[in-house]
């Protein structure tokens, strides 16, 4: 009897087979995205007004959230498509801190690096690109790492350890895909496939079905709505799994930008030490509660008698009943700080916040983590930790360099650039350079406006209204009720509440500050506008402008020409032409003044400083044709008719 299949028959249904499901997700991929589900969230898009120009997509943290309606956006650096050899090029990786909440814009890191950098090196062009967005972690620094790579960065810098537990796809996080690295990494190395990102919601709808509910409420923060497991012991096996995690990340991190030869910068963590408890704090189970707590009070009341030593005595017992208790370590450092005892203080506050097992900050285990890797890897340690420790009251990080429990205020976030910036020079990334830019000059440059401030503030107020800062459930609105006092409050506002845009906001200030005569004012908002549109001509030639008012004309022909070499005009032409008019240098104000007569013939002012050009230059039958054009469109204009005369009585 003969065989029902032959071999070849057998091979082909077996291939077929296989083929089988192979092609059924396909044909699934490609219906899914015929139908428009999904789509590409690539790290950096084309500028619509610039598309020589590249700037991290607004919706790039789409890869990390997908049960939240609004996904957080970074600083939105701008960089040319195409490096060229003169450009040093910068990434900065991170979460909300590297990417300077609550200001952003001018009250990050980067931007005050990025200038004191180009002001390092005039003759090269400086670009610092910041991709850091609120709420990710180093799940999302490795995600992206491939993309930063394909555009040739010069270095790399990391300011990344906060929100390990937290954050998008951690270990305790609301947007979770599970507590194992391998899977989440490979997860996310699949999600351009719309098949991919079709799973993962409806893991995301089944997770909200049977799991405990992720907050959706308007007024709730992003803060509060990241946090799936509240609370975190020290030492505990989820404590374990976060470190965990972050070092396995960290060091595949490491090891792809230095196997590509990329030099990576990575500074440690800091947080608020001294002026802020730790949010939540529980006895070990089986501690003598009893006893403790006794210990509590009465170390709390000898402190208030002033009795330091007997009130470490008291605490130090009711540590050793429970040595995970964080507010007996903050009892202990707050005696040993009223005694004047700051060395051993800080280290009782960093041991206070190590046992915070609501895990908004890292512990200085993660900082080992940073360190180790580092060495690891041949990547440079700043440690940005030490060096707020150096410039804070009595060398413990409080209030003095910090907003809340972790976020830096201006003063931090110019250490940390600073910091950056010392590293950077030291290490010699580019060539050396005899343009060192001292701190204080540094300092007084940086470009924060009245705006960036206040804005700020408001988010803050926002921040500080929820939890964890307030009890569960309560919200205090605090913005609901406040009433500007001054112009700058009032565009501060508007741009809080949506109703305008940073640059309307910021052009506005600027007009006002110009209006008042406050010609240094003005010209810092002008030149942070600069900063943040670096293809735009207008705000070079508003700059110029305010450069000409303060006397400083060599200055503003470096800012008309930069406008003229973004988008020729006639205006900016004119004013070129006056500058070089004025230090008498006939030949380049002929050049560009001929060209703005060119573009805009009728015009008087042109054509009688273009007349003025020529007499400067000795051509006097230019000068005698190019008054006769201007009395002819202007006949009464009086400085051409006096010029007209005198040339007349001197033939």
């Amino acid at each position: 009897m003969e065989p029902l299949l032959t071999p070849g028959r057998r091979c082909i249904f077996t291939v077929l087979m296989w083929l089988t499901p192979v092609l059924f997700f396909v044909a699934l991929e490609l219906g899914l995205r015929i139908g428009g589900f999904g789509g590409r969230y690539p790290l950096f898009v084309p500028v619509s007004a610039a598309p020589d120009y590249l700037v991290l997509n607004n919706e790039m943290a789409r890869r990390y959230f997908t049960q939240q309606v609004r996904v957080p956006t970074g600083l939105h650096d701008v960089f040319a498509a195409q490096k060229d050899s003169s450009t040093v090029r910068i990434f900065v990786q991170g979460a909300s801190s590297a990417a300077g909440y609550p200001y952003y814009y001018g009250g990050s890191f980067s931007r005050m690096l990025e200038q004191r950098l180009q002001q390092t090196y005039p003759e090269r062009r400086v670009e610092v690109i910041n991709t850091a967005v609120a709420a990710v972690n180093s799940y999302a620094l490795l995600d992206q790492s491939r993309e930063i790579l394909a555009h040739a960065p010069d270095a790399v810098l990391i300011y990344a350890g906060h929100n390990e537990f937290y954050g998008a796809l951690g270990v305790a996080s609301a947007e979770s895909l599970g507590r194992s690295r391998w899977a989440v990494n490979l997860f996310l190395a699949l999600q351009k496939f719309r098949v991919v990102q079709a799973l993962r919601g409806m893991l995301g709808y089944v997770a909200g079905i049977f799991g405990d509910p992720v907050e959706t409420a308007t007024n709730a923060t992003l803060m509060e709505r990241m946090v799936g497991e509240q609370t975190i012991p020290y030492g505990s096996a989820l404590y374990t799994q976060g470190l965990r995690q972050f070092r396995g990340n960290l060091r595949a991190l490491l090891s792809r930008y230095q196997a590509h030869g990329v030099p990576v910068f990575i500074g440690t963590v800091a947080s608020n030490e001294r002026a802020h408890a730790p949010f939540e704090s529980t006895l070990s189970p089986g501690a003598d509660e009893m006893a403790w707590t006794k210990g509590m009070r009465e170390a709390i009341q000898q402190a208030r008698q002033r009795d330091a030593d007997g009130a470490l005595r008291a605490i130090d017992a009711a540590i050793a009943l429970d040595t995970l208790s964080a507010s007996a370590y903050w009892t202990r450092a707050r005696i040993l700080d009223a005694a004047g005892r700051f060395p051993e203080a800080r280290k009782a506050y960093l041991a206070a916040k190590d046992r915070d097992q609501l895990r908004f900050r890292a512990s200085e285990d993660a900082n080992t983590i940073i360190a180790e890797e580092a060495a690891r890897a041949g990547a440079i340690l700043v440690d940005t930790q030490a060096a707020l420790a150096a410039q804070a009251r009595n060398g413990i990080i409080g209030s003095d360099l910090m907003l809340e429990h972790l976020h830096p205020n201006v003063e931090g976030y110019f250490i940390l650039a600073d910091a950056f910036y010392e590293t950077l020079e030291t290490e010699g990334l580019v060539e050396a350079s005899s343009a060192y830019i001292p701190r204080v000059v540094a300092r007084s440059e940086v470009l924060f406006t009245a705006v960036d401030s206040l804005y700020g503030a408001y988010r803050l107020q926002q921040l500080l209204g929820s939890w964890p800062f307030q009890e569960p459930g309560v919200v205090v609105q605090v913005m609901d009720t406040v009433q500007a006092r001054s112009r700058a409050e009032e565009i501060a506002l508007e741009l809080y509440r949506d109703n305008t845009s940073w640059y309307e906001a910021t052009a506005e200030l600027r007009a006002h500050y110009a209006a008042k005569g406050r010609w240094h004012s003005a010209l810092q908002a002008g030149l942070a506008i600069i900063q943040q549109y670096p293809y735009l001509p207008r705000p070079y030639a508003e700059a110029g402008d305010i450069l000409i008012r303060q006397g400083r004309l060599g200055e503003a022909l470096t800012y008309f020409e930069a406008a003229n070499d973004l988008e020729e005009s006639s205006r900016v032409h004119f004013m070129i032409g006056g500058i070089h008019l004025a230090a008498r240098r006939a030949a380049s104000a002929i050049s560009h003044l001929e060209r703005a007569t060119l573009l805009e013939p009728q015009s008087p002012p042109m054509l009688f400083q273009l007349s003025q050009a020529y007499l400067l230059g000795g051509d006097m039958d230019k000068t005698q044709g190019t008054l006769e054009r201007l009395l002819a469109v202007a006949p009464d204009h009086p400085q051409g008719r006096r010029l007209a005369e005198a040339l007349r009585a001197h033939e």
